[in-house]
């Protein structure tokens, strides 16, 4: 059985993504080049993903770091706006 990680257990550190009381970021958020007031997800292998409000894209970074953490696969990962049973 796969633990699923909760929410609960990253913390935001500015604008790093962290597991718990790790040093490094699991997902870093950058401001656009072309509209700062828009946020894209940066990957540990420097990959980008489209941008969005702040909002949106710390709310997009939780999913994403369940899913590169291997604790879920995409399928698994709920929606937007879906809260998970405790």
């Amino acid at each position: 059985m796969v633990t699923i990680l909760k929410q609960t257990e990253f913390v935001w550190r500015g604008l790093g993504l962290h597991l718990g009381r790790r040093k490094a970021p699991v997902l870093i958020l950058v401001s656009d080049a072309t509209y700062p007031h828009l946020y894209r997800i940066t990957y540990p292998n420097g990959w980008q993903s489209t941008p969005g409000n702040l909002t949106r894209a710390k709310d997009a970074a939780y999913g994403h770091a369940r899913y590169l953490l291997a604790q879920e696969t995409p399928s698994e990962a709920p929606q937007t706006g879906e809260r998970m049973a405790a």
